[in-house]
């Protein structure tokens, strides 16, 4: 669509990787509305926040962050400021009958919207002014925001969100009630946008979803009649799919559920040509009590037969989790059970969180959040402790080793940066039309965090 005004936008995100992959496609659909993407919010004439509320903390730091534009306002009145992603719960703008309670937390916020009501944009634009009747797009006559074609930051590496939505509901997570249930996209639909993402130069794909392997396995899936068949675990069937792609180097995709684990899952990463030997698998707890309180549907018995059948397979495969420290009544004897479990686990990585209440949330309403703060950091800096010595620990096994790097960056220092076929990071150098190509690298020297090397 050609564009009818000057309008400058400004998409402000947080959080997780399926909130920039959201970003990308909202980018797109206000391009197709004819706004122009922007670098200094000071220049903007549309602002929208993509939020993530895993923690509170996160949302607090939205919160300011929108306060401030909102200052804005005062010198420039048809600044429009808006919100979505997991902090909304009421699609509307503030002339809309049912709003969402956000409207009374920001001042002068104009409109918010559910990610999955992307395509209502240009009428919620258009409720605000009269004058935006002109942005009506065809988009706006999509039946899911997943047919938006994203705006790719670079063209090497992309996102591809496979299904939305989460089934589990954890006792201590928002995501069922921020994104609703689990849909999946067709399988012939992700394998068309990644064709059209290889043939204009991507090597590297990433599947996101918020429970990747249950893909295509919810209620809503299967009253869909043809929409799968499960001689096969459909996650499988994708990635088999993907495979066959010429031109595609790599398939990653985060985050699994250890329910979903199968064996199946773990044989197609060992056997298929563009599956990366990392696998991301959120533990939370290592202790059987609070992973049962906070309703995750394994145990630890469970989750350690998993990772050896992953080691069995494949010796020198990463494996990273999630986890939760503080969480409701954990006791210092349950936390040093966490400690001793993840030890055994050998973990490449982790992401340690501590304990924060959601509102609206099982936990939030049923159990007593009675770790003190002061507790939940010396935790955290203990689980933290452990992992610097797994992970430096599986870093020593590729000394020596030549690993295939896709450089992604250059840094401050002007050394090369990307990640290794299992998602180390490996540090060398060379010149930066390096960057997007796939490097071989042999590895003279492990840190805690990342591998060194020289070109080979």
């Amino acid at each position: 669509m050609s564009k009818v005004f000057d309008l400058k936008y400004k998409v402000m995100t947080y959080g997780c990787q399926m909130n920039h992959s959201d970003s990308e496609r909202l980018s797109k659909a206000l391009e197709n509305y004819g706004y122009s993407e922007c670098t200094d919010v000071t220049d903007a004439d549309l602002v929208l926040f993509n939020t993530c509320s895993i923690k509170q903390r996160a949302e607090d730091k939205v919160i300011g962050q929108m306060s401030k534009v909102s200052a804005m306002k005062k010198e420039r009145p048809n600044l429009l400021l808006g919100i979505t992603g997991c902090m909304t719960r009421v699609t509307s703008t503030r002339v809309s009958e049912k709003k969402d309670k956000l409207f009374s937390q920001v001042k002068d916020l104009d409109l918010c919207f559910q990610i999955q009501d992307m395509t209502k944009l240009g009428g919620m634009l258009s409720e605000l002014n009269p004058e935006f009747n002109q942005l009506e797009m065809q988009e706006a006559e999509l039946g899911n925001y997943f047919e938006i074609q994203p705006k790719y930051k670079t063209a090497f590496q992309a996102y591809i969100p496979i299904m939305t939505g989460c089934d589990k509901f954890c006792t201590y997570c928002i995501v069922p009630y921020s994104r609703g249930r689990e849909v999946s996209r067709p399988i012939e639909e992700i394998y068309k946008e990644a064709l059209r993402l290889v043939a204009n130069g991507c090597i590297e794909i990433t599947l996101l979803g918020q429970n990747v392997n249950s893909y295509g396995l919810s209620w809503e899936d299967k009253k869909v009649e043809g929409k799968f068949h499960y001689d096969t675990p459909p996650f499988v069937q994708l990635m088999r799919k993907l495979d066959t792609i010429e031109g595609l180097e790599r398939v990653r995709w985060t985050s699994p559920h250890p329910q979903d684990m199968t064996n199946e899952v773990i044989d197609a990463v060992y056997e298929l040509r563009t599956q990366m030997p990392y696998i991301h698998m959120p533990l939370q707890a290592g202790n059987d009590r609070l992973l049962k309180k906070m309703n995750r549907n394994y145990d630890k018995n469970k989750f350690r037969e998993i990772v050896d059948y992953i080691r069995e397979k494949m010796p020198d495969c990463s494996i990273s989790t999630d986890m939760i420290v503080g969480f409701c009544g954990e006791t210092p004897e349950e936390f040093a059970e966490t400690c001793e479990f993840f030890e055994e686990m050998g973990f490449d990585l982790a992401f340690i969180s501590q304990y924060s209440t959601r509102e609206g949330t099982t936990a939030d309403m049923l159990k007593k959040d009675d770790v003190s703060r002061e507790e939940k950091k010396l935790r955290f800096h203990a689980l933290n402790a452990v992992l610097k010595r797994t992970s430096f620990a599986r870093n020593k096994f590729f000394e020596g080793k030549t690993v295939q790097v896709l450089v992604e960056k250059v840094l401050d220092s002007g050394e090369l940066s990307g990640r290794s076929e299992h998602y180390k990071e490996v540090v060398f150098e060379g010149s930066k039309d390096l960057v997007g190509k796939i490097i071989p690298v042999k590895v003279e020297r492990s840190l805690e965090w990342r591998l060194e090397g020289v070109m080979v």
